[in-house]
């Protein structure tokens, strides 16, 4: 579904550029304009050169069942929310069946083509039936192939924990793609004056940064908080001085 996804995105945005009176907008601008809504409303920075690249690879991928791959799960939410879905569920409920006789905006030849061969419009009327049976068996495997083929983790008090995709039951910021490291050896740690800060040789083994509430918490291994996504800092010996053994 990614690739029906962007290619509904560039597709609205060539539309909202033509009724900015450029009759045939390029490339580069639909891309400008689905990177400046995420900016602006998603508070996400995603470059025009990252959606062209989604767009070529969703093109390469016209006469094959496959689909794309997006990481970062904040995209495919902004992208939703340009379109008009509440969220990724809403997009996949909302698209389980396609109106063959209706507009098409999926700017896919595979698509196009199909249609440009079907019966005429009084004939088709006598198939739309299995048409549909066909073309909704085709969505149902896109769907399954994308949620079979990634894995997801949401965070859970002091750690990451392994989940299958449910929309209903954890909000779309909180599902992350699955990493085995942020699994296996990620924590949330309490940490003492007797807590070993450091290796033998001198590298950092804590690391450290602010909740939500700004409260300093700390970790067993680099990378982004959990919940506010910021970048986790390297313990010190002036924030061990400071905010751990304070006299």
């Amino acid at each position: 579904m990614n690739k029906i996804l962007i290619m509904h995105a560039f597709a609205k945005a060539e539309q909202e550029i033509k009724n900015k009176g450029i009759i045939k907008p390029s490339l580069t601008e639909k891309a400008t304009e689905i990177s400046s809504y995420l900016d602006e409303k998603m508070d996400f920075n995603l470059g025009e050169r990252s959606l062209r690249d989604y767009r070529s690879a969703a093109q390469k991928l016209e006469h094959d069942a496959g689909d794309i791959r997006i990481k970062q799960v904040d995209v495919i939410t902004g992208l939703c929310h340009y379109l008009g879905y509440e969220n990724y569920q809403d997009f996949v409920n909302r698209n389980d069946t396609l109106e063959v006789d209706g507009p098409i905006i999926i700017e896919s030849t595979v698509v196009k083509s199909a249609v440009e061969k079907l019966p005429k419009k009084s004939i088709l009327r006598n198939y739309r039936f299995y048409i549909l049976i066909g073309v909704m068996c085709i969505l149902l495997f896109w769907l399954y192939n994308y949620t079979t083929r990634q894995r997801w983790m949401v965070w859970k008090e002091d750690r990451y924990t392994e989940v299958d995709f449910d929309a209903k039951k954890y909000d779309i910021k909180q599902l992350k793609l699955y990493k085995e490291d942020r699994i296996l050896s990620f924590r949330k740690i309490k940490v003492t004056c007797l807590t070993d800060f450091f290796h033998p040789d001198g590298s950092v083994l804590v690391w450290y940064g602010k909740n939500g509430d700004k409260q300093l918490e700390y970790f067993t291994d680099l990378g982004l908080h959990p919940e506010t996504g910021k970048t986790l800092k390297p313990i010190s010996g002036y924030m061990i001085d400071t905010h751990i053994c304070v006299e």
